[in-house]
């Protein structure tokens, strides 16, 4: 119980914080349970090509959620997981991965 009350808290925690942050062109799942928040971009970003700037530009990496598509599908998903961080973390992390999304939203534009 105590495990599912902390994972629930970082879960919200980082729904929040991708509410707060995230660019309106950016969607999100909102799970019942397991430890992954999944993110859809728009499909002319591809979230293996961003990652390099994530890391560079913010120092927040995240896992392309391309992998997980067994038909090749997934370039503009991203699995953001919330069972190891902390809830500061959690929205730090964010908060910096939405500066680097909205960057190259503008850019695209």
């Amino acid at each position: 119980e105590s495990l599912r009350i902390l994972y629930r808290r970082r879960r919200d925690t980082m729904l929040q914080a991708l509410s707060t942050y995230m660019p309106p062109e950016v969607h999100w799942t909102r799970p019942q349970g397991g430890f992954f928040i999944w993110l859809r971009l728009p499909s002319y970003l591809d979230t293996k090509a961003l990652l390099p700037f994530a890391i560079a530009e913010e120092r927040v990496a995240y896992v392309s959620g391309k992998g997980f598509h067994v038909d090749g599908s997934g370039h503009n998903t991203i699995r953001l997981a919330y069972s190891e961080a902390s809830e500061m973390d959690i929205g730090e992390g964010v908060h910096r991965l939405a500066k680097v999304i909205g960057k190259r939203l503008e850019e695209a534009m």
